[in-house]
This record gives C-alpha cells, structure tokens and sequence, in this order.
C-alpha cells in the first residue's frame, strides 16, 4: 500500500478571473501550524474538516496538504492515495468562473507502486491514465531496462536496486509527459 503520494497540478489555460478565484481558494488556508492543509480550501469549520471520515469522503486520503501552490500550480502531498475529490472539487469551483480552464494533474507515491496523470477542463476529466496494477511497473521496467531481466532480486539484491532506482523515476516522468502531451494535442486538435 501507498504510503506518501505526491500531486502535482498545473494550469495549462487559467484566466485572471480563475486565478483570483484560486486565490481565494488559497486564503481560507489556516496559517501558524506545520502543515496548510488541503482541507481548508472548503471554507469550513476546522472541527469538520479536521475528521477522518470527513476527508476520506471529501479529500479522498485521510490527510492532505499543500507543498507548494502557487497562480498557476498546485503540489500536494498525501497519506495512501491521489486526493482526486478534491482535486476535482477545486475544479469545479474553478470552472465557475472560468470555464476555459485546463489543468493537468500529475501523481505518483513515494515507491513507486502507482503513477498516473490526467487531464480536467470544465467538464470534468477529459482522459488520463494511472499505472501500477499487477506488475505492470515491473513490465514496464524490464521492457525499458532489459538488463532487469537478467538479474535475480534475490541473489543479485543490490545490483537490481541500483539498477532499477537509476531508471523508474525516468520511467514515471517520461510516461506521464508523453500522455499528458497526447491528451492536451487532442484537446487542441478540437478547436
């Protein structure tokens, strides 16, 4: 299972009208603790927020906040999984008030067990992908890295680790560009 997962949102398309109103997002973030949760986005009283079972149904994970945000970009670090609700609940108050909005999301846990990137604009997801069902990382590792192969996990430990950690984060980036990149020249290809 996941432990820390990373998420990445950037604005491909945001008016001046969509910055402000993320803006606004970004004010009701409380201040003075060690964390900017991801939860007080929503505007309400920490005492419901702050609960488990409020953010597995509303955030998704059990804790979520902010690394880093920015006008135009949003980085979230979370406990087990993509906080995908929230995300798409940000969207929506995005879509409205700018309704040409684009955004691309970007997410992976520390391991890597799982990765995926998608792509919203004011209707919701338009198309995106996650990976990392039943070895599918590994596949795609040995079909990258052919020397993985040839080495056993077990007997050849350190070597396979050194090899393996040399490439999966390229392996992670490089996927999650290439769809992201498909997706946004499809969106393109409609207009």
């Amino acid at each position: 299972m996941a432990n820390h997962v990373n998420t990445h949102v950037r604005f491909e398309k945001l008016s001046d009208t969509g910055k402000a109103k993320l803006q606004e997002l970004y004010s009701r973030v409380r201040t003075g603790s060690n964390y900017e949760w991801f939860s007080d986005i929503f505007g309400l009283d920490p005492e419901i927020t702050d609960k488990y079972d409020w953010n597995l149904e509303n955030i998704g994970p059990k804790w979520c906040y902010f690394e880093d945000r920015g006008e135009d970009f949003i980085a979230t670090v979370s406990a087990w999984s993509f906080p995908q609700p929230g995300i798409e609940w940000l969207f929506e108050q995005i879509a409205s008030v700018d309704p040409e909005f684009i955004a691309s999301v970007f997410y992976e846990d520390e391991m890597p067990n799982f990765f995926g990137v998608y792509v919203y604009n004011k209707d919701g997801m338009v198309d995106g992908c996650e990976w990392g069902e039943s070895g599918e990382i590994k596949e795609m590792m040995e079909e990258m890295v052919p020397e993985l192969k040839n080495l056993n996990e077990e007997t050849q430990e350190q070597e396979h680790f050194d090899l393996w950690s040399d490439n999966i984060w390229d392996l992670v980036h490089n996927k999650q560009a290439q769809t992201n990149k498909d997706i946004l020249d499809y969106l393109k290809s409609l207009n």
